[in-house]
C-alpha cells in the first residue's frame, strides 16, 4: 500500500523556505547570465533515445513514442542543448551564450534540478568558470573550487603504457606506485604545487599542466585546489574541466568539450545541493 504523502524515491519537494532559497538561486543566476550576454533555452523534457549520447547508459529512463520510437526523459541537458542549437538554432540566430534552468531525470525516479551555461565555439574555459564561480560566491557560499585537466591523465596513460582505466578508478595506492613523475602529480594541491611539477614534470606533460595555472590566474579564487590527475566526471569533457564542492556534494561542475564537430565550454549548478547548503 503506497500511503498518500509519499512520493517517489529521489523526487523532489521544495516549499516555504526552501522553495524560496530555490527561485533566489535561479534569480542571481538570471541576473548572472542576463548580464554576460546569455539567452535562455528550455529543451524539451522528453528526446529520442539516440540523441541522448550514450544509448546503452542503464540510468536513462525510456519510453516509447506512438510511432514505437525509443524516447527517454532529458538526461543530461548539454548534450540535447547543444544538439538543438547547433542543428536547428543556428538556422535563425547566430548567439554563441545560451543558459538553462530544469531538471534532468535518471532511473528510475530522481529528478536532479540544474541551472546550466554553455558558450558555443567557446575558446577559453576561464571566462565561463569564473561566471559559475561569481554565482556561487554571490550566494555567500564559499565551496572549494578543484581545476583538472583530463589530457594530464590521458598523456600519464600514453607515455607510460598503463591502463587509462587505473587512472579512472582514481586509487591514489595504484598511481603512487607508478613512475615517479605520476606519483609526484598525486601530491599537487596549491599553485606553487603546479608551479614545481612543471620544473620536474617530462616535456609532454609541461604545457597542459601550465593551462591548468593559466585557467585559474583568470579568476584568482581563494580556495582553489588543483588535481592534474582527476578523472572526467563527464564522458565529453576532454580538456580542462572543474568542479565546486564542500564536504561530498558538488554544487557545481563543468568543463571544455565537444558535441559532434562543435566545441565549447559550460557548467551546471546543481540547485539541489546549494539549496541543501543554504538551508
Amino acid at each position: 500500500m503506497i500511503l498518500e504523502h509519499e512520493l517517489p524515491q529521489g523526487s523532489k519537494l521544495y516549499f516555504d523556505t526552501s522553495a524560496k532559497l530555490k527561485r533566489d538561486i535561479e534569480s542571481c543566476a538570471i541576473r548572472a547570465f542576463y548580464e554576460n550576454d546569455y539567452k535562455e533555452i528550455v529543451t524539451p523534457t522528453f528526446t529520442f533515445l539516440e540523441h541522448q549520447g550514450d544509448i546503452f547508459n542503464r540510468d536513462i529512463v525510456r519510453l516509447s513514442s506512438e510511432s514505437n520510437h525509443q524516447i527517454s526523459l532529458r538526461y543530461d541537458t548539454t548534450i540535447d542543448a547543444m544538439r538543438i542549437i547547433t542543428k536547428r538554432i543556428t538556422r535563425s540566430s547566430e548567439h554563441k551564450k545560451w543558459f538553462y534552468i530544469q531538471p534532468v531525470f535518471s532511473y528510475p525516479t530522481t529528478e536532479i534540478h540544474q541551472i546550466g551555461a554553455e558558450h558555443l565555439g567557446g575558446e577559453s574555459l576561464s571566462p565561463v568558470m569564473c561566471l559559475g564561480v561569481g554565482i556561487i560566491q554571490e550566494l555567500g557560499l564559499k565551496p572549494y573550487l578543484q581545476i583538472s585537466n583530463m589530457k594530464i591523465p590521458l598523456l600519464c596513460a600514453q607515455h607510460s603504457g598503463v591502463d587509462i582505466q587505473v587512472f579512472a578508478s582514481q586509487e591514489a595506492g595504484k598511481l603512487l606506485e607508478m613512475e615517479g613523475y605520476i606519483a609526484d602529480l598525486v601530491y599537487v594541491k596549491t599553485k606553487q604545487d603546479v608551479q614545481k611539477a612543471i620544473k620536474n614534470a617530462p616535456s609532454f606533460l609541461k604545457d597542459e599542466l601550465e593551462r591548468l595555472l593559466e585557467c585559474a590566474s583568470y579568476c584568482e579564487y581563494e580556495k582553489s585546489i588543483f588535481s592534474p590527475l582527476a578523472f572526467t566526471p563527464s564522458s565529453y569533457y576532454g580538456d580542462l574541466f572543474f568542479r565546486m564542492f564542500m564536504g561530498n556534494a558538488t554544487l557545481l561542475q563543468g568543463g571544455k568539450y565537444s558535441v559532434g564537430e562543435q566545441y565549447s565550454c559550460g557548467f551546471a549548478i546543481y540547485t539541489d545541493a546549494v539549496v541543501k547548503c543554504l538551508c
